[in-house]
């Protein structure tokens, strides 16, 4: 993907292009920059083709000046000493904060008393959880597959200490991105587009030293490494024509399998070039439009922008503001946009609980038929066990599958953790109940099952209550 090339100023809401920069007083008396790292290079311009100009040493913390996306689309923060003296140094390796002066002032939370009903016994679980795990925001919608009823509950603020959260509020969904990857890779070969299971060779035209397929690539099973993301279609056919990207391994093997974020940005990309359009687009009219959602892999092509939630980290750093969020735009070109479809797709937890709500129905929501149930069944296809982060699970086409989670017989899922989100989207295949959990500024820490707890806490106490749920508070 390609961003635009722009530099917000967030006090003043400007935007720097070609050297327009607000005074260093109004930027830097509401953001600081904190090093992460010693003797961090600091760069004449936003990336690393820009000259290292000198290090942080050991200073930890500049003011922040404004910032940039680079080529690769990582985010730069432009310092300065408080001598005259400015950079740019890469958000991997600093943090932006909030100053002490400028952290509203926000009274504890109340502790929250459940009225004995389910909704409100769930109301509690959101909030203790969120409280518990420091976070900023929680957004949680589940879909009652008994009659199709939509809950929402939410917790904390998009805005910290200024403007609450809500249901309609939008968030990076992180990795539960490449579940919308797959579904339109099933959709593409309903359309004769593509074949999930033939080498992508045939759609980017050039022999490739193994035999990978969609199907590998999205159940991470390609033998690919774990490259650096591309912006372009031609370095990453350079990347997949060479022998040393590869490791070695059986291509489809479970002993291959390695979670992958750079093989699922090739499918994206395979996608792209085998269709002849970009995927955000091939996406809105097959899968985000017919949902009804306002969704996309780009936070930039949000209709209501104002819905954009600010990310933050668990250390309540500020990952992403929408004033940066906005300009994260697709190249027109396909291929140009894989490390987007990767963890990029931003929405509300309602948006993405109807996508998986559609999934558990065999492809129908409401009376649209947007995946037929055959493409439905490929998708839900468990290949092998795999164990990460200390859990097991059932690999399927992207999807995960977890038996006996949460008082169920087991659930089809996808978790996502990048820019401060930590997220968990999921549904039962037996009762069709589906649940969403969006959160920033929660803790990481995981569950027995390698699962984020602030997610699996939630999880466990909507679908353990949803079916006791009375007519209250659903759409």
């Amino acid at each position: 993907m390609k961003i635009l090339k722009a530099v917000t100023a967030v006090l003043l809401s400007l935007v720097m292009i070609a050297g327009v920069t607000p005074p260093v007083s109004a930027a830097s008396s509401t953001y600081y920059v904190k090093i992460l790292s010693k003797d961090v290079n600091i760069r004449s311009g936003p990336g690393t083709k820009y000259k290292i100009i000198g290090k942080t040493g050991g200073a930890g913390s500049f003011n922040y000046l404004g910032a940039q996306f680079d080529d690769f689309d990582i985010l730069w923060y432009k310092i300065e000493d408080g001598k005259s003296f400015t950079g740019w140094v890469s958000s991997d390796v600093s943090r932006r904060y909030l100053r002490k002066a400028a952290k509203p002032k926000i009274p504890l939370p109340e502790e929250y008393e459940s009225d004995g009903t389910a909704f409100s016994d769930i109301e509690k679980v959101v909030h203790d959880t969120a409280l518990a795990s420091n976070a900023v925001g929680v957004q949680v919608a589940a879909i009652r597959g008994s009659d199709g009823k939509i809950f929402d509950w939410k917790y904390g603020y998009s805005k910290y200490g200024e403007k609450d959260i809500g249901n309609a509020t939008k968030i990076r969904t992180a990795s539960i991105s490449k579940v919308a990857v797959a579904i339109c890779a099933l959709q593409m070969q309903e359309q004769g587009i593509i074949d999930i299971n033939k080498k992508i060779s045939n759609y980017w035209g050039k022999k490739m030293p193994k035999s990978i397929s969609l199907a590998t690539l999205l159940t991470h099973t390609s033998t690919l490494r774990y490259l650096s993301m591309q912006t372009d279609a031609e370095k990453i056919l350079k990347q997949l024509t060479d022998k040393s990207s590869y490791i070695d391994g059986k291509v489809g093997s479970s002993s291959s399998w390695m979670y992958n974020n750079y093989g699922s940005a090739v499918a994206a990309a395979t996608l792209d070039v085998a269709s002849g359009n970009i995927l955000e687009n091939f996406a809105q009219v097959n899968l985000f439009g017919p949902l009804g959602v306002d969704m996309s892999f780009f936070a930039g092509r949000i209709e209501k922008q104002s819905r954009l939630a600010t990310l933050y980290e668990a250390d309540h750093g500020v990952e992403l503001l929408p004033s940066e969020a906005k300009y994260i735009l697709p190249d027109g070109e396909p291929g140009n946009n894989a490390g987007n479809y990767i963890g990029g797709m931003t929405g509300s937890a309602r948006d993405v609980a109807k996508m998986f709500y559609m999934l558990a129905n065999d492809g129908k929501f409401k009376k649209q038929q947007i995946l037929s149930p055959e493409s439905v069944e490929k998708m839900e296809k468990r290949y092998f066990t795999a164990t990460e982060n200390g859990g097991k699970f059932k690999q399927a086409l992207v999807l995960r599958y977890g038996a006996d989670r949460y008082g169920t017989g087991g659930v089809y899922y996808h978790t996502g953790n990048a820019y401060g989100v930590i997220a968990l989207a999921s549904y039962d295949p037996e009762t069709k109940n589906t649940v969403v959990i969006l959160t920033t500024g929660a803790s990481h820490e995981r569950d027995d099952d390698g699962v984020y707890k602030v997610c699996s806490e939630i999880a466990d106490a909507v679908y353990r209550n949803i079916d006791k749920i009375e007519e209250v508070k659903a759409e």
